[in-house]
């Protein structure tokens, strides 16, 4: 008995020492547009690969981590206003959560004014996601941004 359970163990060991973790299915791309007087818009964007989702920044409590960006302290610069999110939204029930939820499919749009002052070399942050497909959920991600003037 002793050496089933031996077998066992050393059979699971194996099978989770090569199992390979799952990647991030969402890609995010990052653009600066200058409108002139020191206003610059910062663009989000979110590649999502099929079957998988990405939640809004306006969930409800009790579900998904929503997706925020934050952004580290620097008195170059000041935000205009809040994020405004587009792209291919899908709002109703959600099964994983029991909730109503507005998600994003395809590709997320994230946009962020901010007025800056001459001089600033760099504004930098993360933004924090949680991504899920019809069967699970992947722990919440930060990923780091810095967008960089001239």
């Amino acid at each position: 008995m002793k050496d089933i359970f031996l077998v066992l163990l050393l059979s699971g060991s194996a099978l989770l020492s090569t199992a390979q973790p799952l990647d991030n299915p969402v890609h995010w791309t990052y653009t600066a547009q200058t409108s002139g007087d020191g206003e610059i818009e910062l663009v989000f964007t979110a590649n999502i690969e099929p079957g998988w989702y990405l939640y809004s920044q306006y969930i409800g409590d009790d579900g998904p981590v929503p997706t925020s960006i934050v952004f580290y302290e620097n008195e170059g610069y000041s935000l205009m206003e809040e994020t405004r999110e587009e792209g291919h939204k899908v709002e109703g029930m959600d099964n994983l959560f029991g909730m109503y939820i507005a998600k994003f499919k395809e590709e997320a749009v994230f946009r962020q004014r901010v007025k800056v002052k001459k001089g600033l070399q760099s504004i930098a942050g993360y933004v924090e996601f949680m991504t899920c497909d019809e069967e699970k959920c992947l722990p919440p991600t930060q990923v780091e941004f810095t967008f960089t003037f001239e």
